[in-house]
């Protein structure tokens, strides 16, 4: 089944979506090589995300989101745990004839940590790819994914720094009606 997107410019897609969807996580605690394979210790992480995402209908918008993460498998310097967490990030994002592609706004991806090993500490996030995305033909539903692995940078604000590739997938309803499609 093919979703068409209902026209080529930002301005038909706007409104605020409720969203959730899923992310797993490969963490290297010396990062990647040029190949996207782990060096160091690594451990796995996967989560839920559910939030808000607002499209201004010109290629700009905002997003908050709330998450519940496992940590596993258990790895020496690294017990399994759960944690949860809130953040938000600007984005743009460009409609084409069929899809829609998101990125974060460089410097805008922060969140807290709510409970956990690192419960209230801060993050800032950067490096977390393109979402790909396609509109159903009245523009109340979106989806996304990354298509695209990318090592992802977390600062904590303890000072620790943390690399990641993540694949991620989300849902998006239309929660009100503006009047755009």
């Amino acid at each position: 089944m093919m979703i068409y997107a209902t026209s080529a410019s930002a301005d038909h897609l706007k409104g605020t979506y409720g969203f959730t969807g899923s992310d797993v996580c490969l963490i290297a605690s010396l990062g990647f090589s040029a190949r996207l394979q782990a060096l160091g210790t690594t451990f796995s992480s996967s989560d839920s995300a559910a939030g808000i995402r607002t499209f201004n209908g010109d290629g700009t918008g905002t997003f908050t989101n709330h998450t519940t993460t496992t940590t596993v498998p258990p790895t020496v310097g690294f017990p399994p745990s759960a944690s949860s967490s809130e953040s938000s990030a600007s984005f743009t994002y460009t409609v084409g004839d069929d899809t829609f592609t998101s990125e974060n706004v460089p410097g805008t991806n922060r969140g807290t940590i709510l409970t956990g090993p690192r419960a209230g500490q801060t993050t800032h996030t950067e490096g977390i790819p393109k979402a790909t995305g396609l509109i159903s033909a009245n523009g109340h539903t979106l989806v996304t994914s990354i298509l695209t692995p990318g090592v992802e940078t977390i600062t904590f604000s303890n000072g620790d720094v943390e690399r990641r590739i993540c694949h991620r997938s989300r849902v998006y309803i239309k929660l009100d009606n503006d009047g755009a499609q």
